[in-house]
C-alpha cells in the first residue's frame, strides 16, 4: 500500500514540473448545425465532445461555440430529433469554425433511436463510457465495466457475478436498456447479473436518478442504456475482432463483429457479431477458491432498411452462461457456517481447474427486437416490438446427481411501443408515447419453490416536452401506469396453489432545467418522482436463494414504493481543469429492503436467513470528478463517490449500502515513431473506506461486522501498432499490482473468501474495413 502511494505521489510530482512550460490552452471551436437539403438551422441540437466530456446546446439559430479548448484531436457527438446522429474526429490547431449537416433519419437506426430516447432525459445526470473505455475494460461484465462511472458500484457474488448499483440502489430499481429494449432477465437476483455481452455496446450511458418518465416504473434509482453502433451506410464490409486473456482465472475471451452495407442496395445493411468466454477457478492470494469457474456463448444479429422518410430494423441476440457457486458457501450445519465465516482461508481446498460443478447456475437469454418508423408533418414516428425468452437454471448441491437442475425458471416478456417525437410548437419539442408489457413467469414440476408462477400485463402513456431560450433549457413530463398481477403460489402442508390478484398503479413526473452560465461552466438541476411496485419475489420467496447462498422469506403485505428525488450538478471545463460535481437526495416511502435474521438448518444445509421488509428511507450524496492537463501528454483524474444511507422510521442507518470511495488515476501519453502510435502508461488507485455507517442492532442481525478499508493499486499500458494500413491496438494491464488480501462489503460471500488476487490482462483488438468511402 505505502509503496503504491508514494508511486502515485511521486508520479504528480513529476507532473508538476511540466506545467510552467505549457501553453495557454485558449483555442475557440465555433460551428453550425444545417439541415442537409436546404441549409436551415437545426434546432434543438445537442454537441457533445468526448474529450473533454461536455455536451451543450445550439442556439435558435443552429449556431454554438466551445472555448478554452487545448490544441489536439476532439470527437465530436450531434444529437437532433428527428436528425440521424452524426460523429466527426478533427485536429484543432487554431480557432476552427465549422458546419455540420444532418439528413432526416435515413439510416442509422440504431443511433437514431439513442438520440430519441436521450433527448428528453438530456438534463438528467449521466455519465457515459465511450468505445474506448469499453475497449480498456473488455472481456468484464457489464456489472463490472460500470464501476468505472462514478457513484456507481457493484453488487457481486464472488469474482464472477455483479451487477450495478447506482447511489445505493440496485436489481428492481435499475432498468438496463438493451438496444433500446428494456432487459427482463429475472433481475431482481442480487446474484442475477445482466445477460448482456458488453461487446454488443458502442457506447453505454448511465442516468443517475430516477427516470420513470421515460423508462418506466422501475427506474428509480438510475438506467443503463446499452447502445450498439450505427449500422454502416457506406458500401462494404468493416468489423472488429478483440481478444482477452486473463491471468488469475487464465480466462480467455474472444469476440467478433463484422457489417456490409450492400451497394447495389445502398438502404439494406447487415451486423453479425459473437463472443466466446472461458475461465476456470479464480485466486485469492495464496488459494484457488473452489467451483467457480464460467463460460459464455454469446451472439447477435441486425438488420436495417432505410429510406429518405422511413425504414424498419430486426435485431436478435442470444446469451449463454454457466457459472460455478463458490463450493464453500453451501455450508452443512451451524459449526460449519461459523467455522466458514471465522476462517481467514477458504476452507474448501482447490487447485485450478476449469470443471464447473454444483453448485451452479445456468442461464439463457433471448432477444428480438423490430422497429418501424415514419416522419411526417407531425413529426418522427416509432413503433418498436419486443419479445424475450429467460431460461434460468439452478443446481444445488444433491446426495445424488441425477444431472436434473433443482430450479428451471423460464420468463416470456413482450413489450410494445408506440412513440411520437413531434415537431417544434411553439418552440416546444418533446415526445409523447405508450407502452405496454405482458410477462409470464413459470417453474417446471417438481422444482423446489422460491418465486411462483404469475402473469402480469402492464400500459402506461407518458409526455415529455422542452423548451429552450438564448442559454437555458426547460424540461417536463408526465407518465401514468397500470400493472396487474395474477400470482399462483403455493402454501400449507399439501402445497395447494393458492390465488392472489394485485392491481398497481400510479404516476410519475419530472421537471429540470438547465442553464449554461458561461461557455465553460453550466449547472442544471432534475427534480422527480417515481414509484415501484413489489415484485414477485418480493412477495411470495420463500426458501433457498441458491446464489446468494441465503434463505429468503417474502412478505405479502408490501405495498408500492414513492421516490422523491432531487439532483444538483455543475459542470465546469476551462484550460487545462475540467471539474464536475453532483449532489443529489431521495426519500423512499415504504422502502423494501431484506434484512437478515436467524440461521436456519434446512435439508439443502444451514444458510443465513433473510426477510423483506419497508420503512421510510432517505438516501443522499455526491460525486465529485476532477481532471487535469498538467501537460500534452501528461494528464490526472480525480474521483469521490459518497453516499448516507438512512432508516427514516428507525433513526438508524440502512443496512448494505456502498461505503465511501475515492480514486486516482494518472496517464501519460506519447508517440513512438510512425509505428507505434497513442502510447499509453498509466497508474490507477482505488480507496474503499469500511462501512461503519450500519444499524445500531447489526451485531444481531449480521455476522461479522463489514469489512476493513482496502487501497488497491493498479497499472496499465498500451499502444497502436500501425503495420502498414491495419491498426492493432495493444494493451496491458495488471490489477491488484501488490496482491492485497481485502473483501468488499457488497460482495455475498465477503463472509467466506477474499476478493481476486493479482490479475495480468492482455487486450488486442483488430479493427478492419473494406470500405473506400471515409466518413467526414
Amino acid at each position: 500500500m505505502h509503496r503504491a502511494t508514494w508511486a502515485l505521489v511521486i508520479l504528480l510530482g513529476l507532473a508538476a514540473g511540466y506545467v510552467q512550460a505549457q501553453p495557454e490552452c485558449g483555442l475557440a471551436l465555433k460551428g453550425s448545425i444545417v439541415e442537409t437539403h436546404n441549409f436551415e438551422p437545426v434546432y434543438p441540437a445537442v454537441i457533445y465532445i468526448d474529450e473533454i466530456k461536455r455536451s451543450l446546446e445550439a442556439d435558435e439559430a443552429g449556431k454554438f461555440r466551445v472555448d478554452s479548448l487545448c490544441a489536439g484531436r476532439y470527437t465530436v457527438h450531434v444529437h437532433a430529433s428527428g436528425y440521424n446522429h452524426f460523429d466527426v474526429l478533427f485536429d484543432i490547431h487554431a480557432d476552427t469554425n465549422i458546419r455540420f449537416r444532418l439528413t432526416h433519419e435515413t439510416h442509422m437506426l440504431s443511433q437514431v433511436e439513442v438520440a430519441q430516447e436521450r433527448t428528453p432525459t438530456i438534463i438528467q445526470s449521466k455519465d457515459q463510457m465511450t468505445k474506448a473505455d469499453i475497449a480498456a475494460n473488455s472481456g468484464k461484465a457489464l456489472g463490472d465495466m460500470l464501476q468505472s462511472v462514478n457513484g456507481v458500484n457493484t453488487l457481486s457474488t464472488g469474482a464472477t457475478i455483479a451487477k450495478p448499483v447506482i447511489h445505493g440502489l440496485h436489481s428492481n430499481r435499475i432498468v438496463t436498456l438493451n438496444n433500446g429494449i428494456r432487459q427482463e432477465d429475472q433481475q431482481w437476483g442480487g446474484e442475477h447479473a445482466p445477460n448482456i455481452d458488453p461487446f454488443l455496446a458502442n457506447n453505454i450511458t448511465v442516468i443517475k436518478g430516477a427516470a420513470s418518465v421515460r423508462y418506466g416504473t422501475d427506474a428509480i434509482g438510475g438506467v443503463v442504456l446499452v447502445e450498439p453502433a450505427s449500422l454502416p451506410s457506406k458500401p462494404g464490409t468493416a468489423g472488429e475482432v478483440n481478444l482477452a486473456g486473463f491471468s488469475n482465472s487464465r480466462m480467455g475471451v474472444a469476440s467478433a463483429m463484422v457489417e456490409h452495407n450492400f451497394k447495389n442496395v445502398p438502404a439494406f445493411s447487415i451486423r453479425a457479431q459473437g463472443t466466446f468466454k472461458k475461465g476456470g477457478n479464480y485466486r485469492v492470494p495464496g488459494y484457488w477458491v473452489a467451483n467457480t469457474g464460467l463460460e459464455e456463448r454469446n451472439y447477435s444479429a441486425a438488420a436495417g432498411w432505410r429510406k429518405l422518410h422511413h425504414g424498419a430494423e430486426v435485431f436478435y441476440s442470444h446469451f449463454n452462461t454457466e457459472l460455478g457457486i463458490y463450493t464453500g458457501s453451501h455450508t452443512g450445519n451451524q459449526k460449519d457456517l461459523e467455522a466458514a465465516i471465522n476462517s481467514p482461508v477458504p476452507l474448501v481446498p482447490a487447485g485450478f481447474t476449469y470443471e464447473i460443478d454444483r453448485p451452479k447456475q445456468e442461464v439463457q437469454h433471448d432477444l428480438f427486437k423490430a422497429k418501424l418508423y415514419a416522419d411526417n408533418r407531425q413529426g418522427v414516428w416509432n413503433l418498436i416490438y419486443s419479445y424475450q425468452h429467460n431460461f434460468r437454471q439452478e443446481y444445488d448441491i444433491v446426495r445424488k446427481d441425477d444431472g436434473r437442475a433443482q430450479l428451471n425458471l423460464t420468463l416470456n416478456t413482450q413489450t410494445l411501443n408506440l412513440n411520437l417525437d413531434h415537431k417544434a410548437l411553439g418552440g416546444i419539442k418533446g415526445q409523447v408515447g405508450v407502452d405496454g408489457i405482458y410477462q409470464t413467469n413459470t417453474f417446471q414440476n417438481g422444482d423446489r419453490l422460491f418465486i411462483p408462477t404469475y402473469s402480469s400485463l402492464g400500459g402506461a402513456a407518458y409526455l415529455i416536452e422542452r423548451y429552450s431560450k438564448n442559454n437555458w433549457t426547460l424540461e417536463a413530463g408526465v407518465r401514468y401506469d397500470n400493472r396487474w398481477y395474477e400470482m399462483f403460489n403455493a402454501e400449507g402442508p399439501s402445497q395447494q396453489l393458492v390465488r392472489y390478484e394485485f392491481n398497481y398503479n400510479n404516476a410519475s413526473a419530472t421537471l429540470g432545467f438547465r442553464q449554461q452560465l458561461k461557455p465553460d461552466w453550466q449547472w442544471n438541476a432534475t427534480l422527480a418522482n417515481a414509484w415501484r411496485a413489489p415484485q414477485a419475489n418480493e412477495l411470495f420467496s420463500a426458501g433457498f436463494h441458491h446464489g446468494a447462498a441465503r434463505i429468503e422469506l417474502g412478505n405479502k403485505a408490501l405495498q408500492s414504493e414513492r421516490s422523491y428525488n432531487l439532483n444538483l450538478e455543475t459542470e465546469y471545463s476551462r484550460n487545462k481543469l475540467s471539474a464536475e460535481v453532483s449532489l443529489y437526495g431521495q426519500y423512499i416511502r415504504d422502502y423494501i429492503f431484506l434484512e437478515p435474521g436467524a440461521d436456519l438448518l434446512t435439508i439443502r444445509g444451514y444458510f443465513k436467513t433473510f426477510h423483506y421488509r419497508q420503512t421510510n428511507a432517505f438516501l443522499y450524496g455526491a460525486d465529485v470528478s476532477v481532471g487535469y492537463k498538467w501537460t500534452k501528454q501528461l494528464t490526472s483524474a480525480a474521483k469521490i463517490s459518497l453516499l448516507r444511507a438512512r432508516d427514516v422510521s428507525e433513526n438508524d442507518w440502512l443496512i448494505l449500502m456502498p461505503a465511501d470511495r475515492a480514486s486516482l488515476n494518472v496517464r501519460y501519453a506519447f508517440e513512438l515513431g510512425k509505428t507505434l502510435k497513442e502510447n499509453f502508461i498509466g497508474v490507477n488507485a482505488r480507496y474503499v473506506a469500511g462501512q461503519t455507517r450500519i444499524p445500531s442492532n447489526f451485531d444481531e442481525i449480521d455476522y461479522p461486522s463489514p469489512p476493513a478499508a482496502y487501497f488497491i493499486p493498479d497499472a496499465e499500458a498500451g499502444t497502436r501498432l500501425q503495420l502498414g494500413r491495419q491498426p492493432l491496438y495493444v494493451s496491458v494491464a495488471v490489477t491488484n499490482i501488490f496482491n492485497g488480501r481485502y473483501r468488499d462489503y457488497l460482495d455475498a460471500f465477503r463472509y467466506f473468501i477474499d476478493q481476486p488476487g493479482r490479475t495480468v490482462v492482455l487486450r488486442l483488438r483488430m479493427p478492419f474495413s473494406f470500405i473506400n468511402d471515409q466518413t467526414n
